[in-house]
């Protein structure tokens, strides 16, 4: 068994746990925005959340890419905004601050997590070349 998927399987763990956290990050400092209603064509200048997709990757590991979240938008009442309609309606971002605090500490232990087996790994291959030296 080589030790070379040990620390390419942690290696991707650390950048799949720092993918989520900077998604979380670019929705909790973005969650008090806000920006006009969606016109006809359901374009707007407003802040639209984002997501993580994650997937395993052959061989072992795992892969995250930030993509745009569904349901991107709720309106709300703001007729102070220089955005708000004749109604006084704007479009505020659809984020769920408890689910955001949720994954912040979820990509923080993964990624204590990664960061430990990759030091296990490390310290498996200086013992293994220790061993033959």
């Amino acid at each position: 068994m080589s030790i070379s998927p040990i620390l390419s399987i942690s290696t991707s763990g650390m950048q799949a746990a720092a993918t989520r956290l900077e998604a979380s990050a670019q929705n909790i400092a973005n969650v008090q925005s806000s920006g006009p209603l969606p016109n006809a064509a359901g374009t707007t200048s407003a802040y639209a959340p984002v997501a993580v997709k994650q997937a395993d990757v052959k061989g072992g590991g795992v892969s995250a890419r930030i993509v745009n979240a569904a349901d991107p938008f709720v309106p709300s009442y703001d007729p102070s905004s220089p955005d708000a309609d004749t109604e006084g309606m704007v479009a505020t971002p659809n984020v769920d601050m408890a689910g955001e605090m949720v994954n912040v500490m979820t990509a923080r232990i993964s990624y204590e997590a990664s960061a430990k087996t990759l030091k296990v790994g490390n310290d498996m291959l200086k013992a293994t070349l220790d061993a033959f030296s």
